[in-house]
């Protein structure tokens, strides 16, 4: 029993009826119309009476429980003002749950977006900032020794079949005659299955890269290149002009060698701009012969 729900004795052990619509309840003692008072299942404009009495009496009118009606109607409203304080509460965590919901849909939204620019523009500003600059299809091949005419860098010498060592100045390149002989005297060879051949006849060229895996990065990077570009076009005002350049990528995946075709970059701020980006494409490791990566990008607007 709660403090303060005493009934002074005389009502307490006493018994009682209580009207309920058109139902007559009971007996109950006092103790217990006081105790459902509290509770709200009775109120002061109850009617009540002992058991054999034909008048019914308010229990707000009963000099006996009118105290307790008093604080049982003073409890409810108590009760029912902490249940609207409650459901603010649980509306306004639902509300902002809810806000947080659409602020993080709307973040991955943005992101998502945001990706797929990236993915198709580039870095940067996208389309407006490398307008003038475009490449073509990359060519992937085996990569060749240059020939005598060509006025590159000679391709290194570690893991690349065919390849001649850097000329000392002054002196004219090897030529690889005994590779030539080794090779026309060899038998031919059935293609392995994944491998690709790029002789006429199908001979095996030992190949072993992934040409498909190769277009992927290519494809995916290929932009990140278009900074150096505008940066080259920058310190050259009105530069326009086909650069193409070559790659080589080791078997650990990494660009190891790179040469820009073009008579006035053939090294310098832009071929340690494009060969620090290229060493940054994330090429899977592979075995066997070196492939060489072909790209021809157009910077300004020629004639």
């Amino acid at each position: 029993m709660a403090a303060g729900h005493e009934l002074e004795a005389g009502l307490s052990e006493e018994q009682w009826l209580f009207r309920q619509g058109d139902l007559v309840l009971g007996p109950l003692s006092g103790q217990q119309l006081v105790e459902k008072l509290y509770t709200g299942e009775l109120t002061g404009d109850t009617l009540v009476a002992p058991p054999g009495v034909r008048d019914f009496q308010r229990l707000d009118g009963m000099e006996g429980f009118r105290v307790h009606v008093a604080r049982a109607a003073a409890k409810m409203r108590v009760d029912a003002e902490m249940r609207l304080v409650n459901e603010r509460k649980r509306r306004k965590r639902t509300l902002l749950g809810s806000g947080l919901g659409v602020v993080t849909l709307v973040l991955v939204g943005l992101a998502v977006w945001a990706g797929r620019q990236f993915a198709v523009h580039g870095p940067g500003d996208g389309e407006d900032e490398y307008a003038d600059i475009s490449v073509e299809m990359p060519t992937i091949t085996l990569a060749q020794a240059p020939s005598e005419d060509e006025d590159l860098i000679a391709y290194p010498t570690q893991g690349a079949p065919g390849r001649t060592p850097d000329k000392a100045p002054g002196s004219s390149p090897a030529k690889p005659a005994a590779v030539a002989s080794a090779a026309a005297a060899a038998p031919p060879k059935k293609p392995r299955p994944g491998s690709v051949s790029t002789e006429p006849d199908g001979l095996d060229m030992g190949i072993s890269f992934d040409q498909g895996a190769i277009n992927k990065v290519v494809a995916t990077n290929q932009r990140t290149l278009f900074r150096c570009f505008k940066e080259e076009a920058e310190r050259r005002p009105g530069f326009a002009a086909k650069v193409p350049i070559e790659f080589v990528i080791g078997n650990d995946g990494r660009v190891n060698k790179l040469w820009v075709d073009h008579p006035q970059l053939k090294d310098g701020a832009l071929h340690k701009c494009l060969l620090g980006e290229l060493q940054r494409w994330p090429f899977k490791p592979y075995k066997g012969s070196l492939a060489s990566v072909g790209l021809s990008f157009t910077v300004g607007k020629k004639g």
